[in-house]
């Protein structure tokens, strides 16, 4: 038996190797205990927005672009970056990006939570996961449309999906989200909602479970 975290993966596999059995998709699970949306959601709407992007500083995840993108966002809208957890050597200087440095796993849910939207420009993704963490903290993704990320995000109701590289789409659909905070919640509840339907641990172990359970039946 043959499994893969995406539709977009499984084909990758099928086009590729050509395997001689079908290919079971099972989509990874998310914590959605741990990852949770803010309590508290009154945010003040005369603060700044503060735009997540999180996972290493490589062209693959589309850290390049977040210079780019910077430069086309108005005042008030800053783009926060983790710095991985190895160092790259990606420098960033712009004065609307700010580094929060590398983030221990356990206190990933706080920095989602602090956030008001994820940016994720990334190029490849098999799955997804920090769009998907994102998404169980409650936050609207502006996200490539490409690879395994349609699969997770839909485009005008979870967030929005921009083609690779698209530096001024990027930017227009942040702005849109930065000035629509009805929007952001509403985008946000649509996720959550989502993660808990489609994307929950529970359903992942699940689904192995059923899985390893039907394989060892065959067994002669």
């Amino acid at each position: 038996m043959i499994t893969a975290v995406s539709h977009f993966t499984a084909n990758l596999v099928k086009q590729e190797m050509k395997p001689a059995i079908d290919i079971r998709v099972i989509y990874n699970g998310i914590d959605h205990h741990m990852f949770t949306p803010k309590i508290q959601n009154h945010k003040n709407q005369s603060k700044n927005i503060n735009v997540l992007f999180c996972g290493k500083l490589t062209r693959r995840k589309g850290a390049h672009w977040l210079v780019p993108i910077a430069e086309r966002l108005g005042q008030g809208i800053n783009i926060l970056y983790t710095s991985g957890l190895q160092p790259t050597g990606m420098f960033l200087n712009h004065p609307q990006l700010r580094c929060i440095g590398s983030i221990p796993y356990q206190q990933m849910p706080d920095v989602y939570q602090d956030a008001d939207m994820l940016l994720f420009p990334t190029v490849r993704e098999g799955f997804g996961l920090a769009a998907a963490e994102a998404m169980a903290c409650g936050l609207p993704v502006v996200a490539t449309d490409c690879s395994s990320l349609p699969e997770l995000i839909d485009n005008g109701k979870g967030g929005f999906l921009c083609p690779i590289g698209d530096v001024e789409a990027f930017a227009e659909k942040i702005t849109f989200l930065a000035e629509n905070p009805g929007l952001r919640r509403e985008m946000g509840e649509y996720n959550r909602a989502k993660i808990e339907k489609m994307f929950t641990l529970d359903r992942m172990v699940g689904e192995y479970q059923q899985l390893f359970e039907e394989v060892l039946s065959k067994r002669p």
